[in-house]
């Protein structure tokens, strides 16, 4: 294993001093450094890093977190001797000790002819059984030999075809996938996420260029030996385009317009075309695409210019969402499974744990509120004891009142009626008996003259059908007549009887006024 850079370049971008090595690079492509020379201990220090591994080389670059996500601050490239487990894993510990990282996160873009990512039209499954209906019928799609696949497909949104919806597809060999990710677990990193190299450009485009978020966006990354074209619409990856390897600038510019043209043949155009790498193949690739005239407009964004054309994928594969297609070996897969299983049985016996401390501390709460309620209650009984015995007397005395009341207002009212007989009977007689029932009154008394008593009383109007109940008596020694008379209660005043007309008075006539 050798590498052909010296030492890392810090920064998102290569310095000049750079620049000037990848010149001598290509002056002299076999001026390379043995590996054996770097295989110092690995520091114990961890770090992010994404890494776009192709059949004879690995580019990693480390990763630093920032407002917009992860960003590149270092670059290391290495060439394979040959594509297999034990070199994979040398080159993974060389590049660790360059890069000064003794473990952490590995994000992988799987370079062209290691794995392979296409648009197809697929039937309207579950994601889960997408991967095993990709698998079985891998080579309709694909040019991959008879062997172990690693598959999975992610639906796009858009038009279907018939009873098919487009959807990503990835795949690669399983033994491919195995190789890279037993590498990096034996050289110390843990396997993140490992996409194609189309899927981590589409993704790192999505993410870091605007522009790419709207309308036809084609991007080209110029990688040696696997470019590919990825277009995108409105963010979503519509066609997977691979591109013949040519090292002739012209002629890459003309296979990267004549793709585009295939993909602007359903009649909508493409509205930019970026074309990523910071090498001058890629600098003479767009001065010859700006002299197509039907090649749609460059773009040129800040947010992966300066980057070398593998660093972009490797970003682009860290960049990748949850929801990208991913190939990852079925013993990963289950491990991850069995760890999220576990992660999900302590979260749940902590959550358990959390919801009887919160109850345990909502009890103890209550019983301290309660034993304050039972201490308020036990001081203030003896008020509440009078208060209640009060009330009871109050209700007790309304109930009598209320009897009274009633009783009151059932009984007849004697008292108006004695007052009434007292004004109807002359000063010259006196009541010596008095009694009185629902009928009327029975009365005797002493006047000086009986004949007096009864026309007053009759001309009471509370008293009617005024008689003598018994013989009028006059004794020895008496100053008057001794009489009994019995008379009718009238509950209500007599009505004055109507006039008649005759006796209703003639109006006055007006007197006249001599004018």
């Amino acid at each position: 294993m050798h590498s052909d850079l010296p030492r890392p370049i810090p920064g998102s971008a290569f310095s000049g001093a750079h620049a000037a090595a990848a010149v001598e690079r290509r002056a002299d492509p076999r001026q390379v450094i043995p590996i054996a020379e770097h295989r110092a201990p690995v520091p114990r220090g961890r770090a992010r890093l994404a890494m776009a591994a192709g059949p004879d080389r690995l580019v990693v670059v480390r990763l630093r977190s920032g407002v917009r996500g992860p960003r590149v601050e270092e670059v290391m490239r290495y060439e394979l001797p040959s594509a297999d487990g034990a070199a994979l894993e040398e080159g993974l510990r060389g590049l660790a000790a360059e890069l000064g990282a003794g473990g952490g996160r590995l994000d992988v873009a799987l370079m062209r002819r290691m794995a392979h990512a296409k648009v197809v039209p697929l039937p309207p499954v579950r994601r889960a059984e997408l991967g095993a209906l990709l698998r079985r019928n891998a080579r309709r799609h694909f040019a991959v030999r008879d062997e172990p696949l690693v598959a999975d497909a992610l639906r796009m949104p858009g038009p279907r075809s018939g009873s098919l919806v487009p959807a990503l597809a990835a795949c690669a060999p399983a033994s491919v996938v195995e190789a890279v990710a037993g590498a990096a677990e034996s050289a110390g990193f843990a396997v993140g996420r490992m996409v194609p190299a189309a899927v981590a450009l589409a993704e790192a485009v999505r993410a870091r260029v605007p522009r790419a978020r709207r309308g036809r966006v084609a991007a080209v990354c110029c990688a040696p030996g696997s470019p590919e074209l990825v277009l995108l619409e409105n963010g979503a990856v519509r066609m997977v385009q691979p591109l013949p390897a040519s090292t002739d600038a012209v002629l890459m510019a003309r296979n990267i317009a004549a793709a585009v043209r295939e993909a602007a043949a359903d009649g909508a155009p493409v509205d930019a075309l970026l074309v990523l790498g910071d090498d001058g193949e890629a600098e003479m690739v767009r001065y010859a695409l700006e002299s197509e005239g039907d090649a749609p407009p460059l773009l040129l964004d800040g947010g992966l210019d300066g980057l070398p054309a593998e660093a972009v994928l490797a970003l682009g594969a860290a960049l990748a969402r949850d929801s990208a297609p991913t190939l990852l070996p079925d013993s990963l897969v289950r491990e991850r499974a069995r760890a999220a299983r576990r992660r999900t049985a302590l979260l749940a016996a902590a959550a358990c744990v959390l919801l009887l401390v919160a109850a345990a501390a909502h009890l103890s709460g209550l019983r301290r509120e309660v034993d304050a309620v039972r201490a308020r209650r036990a001081e203030i009984a003896p008020r509440v004891g009078k208060a209640l015995e009060s009330r009871r007397g109050v209700t007790e005395l309304r109930g009598r009142l209320r009897v009274l009341s009633a009783l009151e207002a059932g009984a007849p009212a004697w008292t108006d009626r004695m007052a009434a007989l007292a004004r109807a009977l002359p000063d010259s007689a006196w009541l010596r008996t008095l009694t009185a029932d629902s009928a009327g009154v029975r009365m005797g008394g002493v006047a000086r003259s009986v004949s007096t008593v009864i026309p007053a009383l009759e001309a009471s109007p509370r008293f009617d059908r005024v008689g003598l109940a018994a013989p009028i008596r006059w004794e020895a020694g008496d100053t008057g007549e001794r009489f009994e008379l019995s008379a009718s209660i009238q509950s209500t005043e007599k009505k004055a009887p109507a006039k008649t007309p005759a006796e209703t008075p003639a109006e006055a006539p007006a007197p006249e006024v001599e004018p």
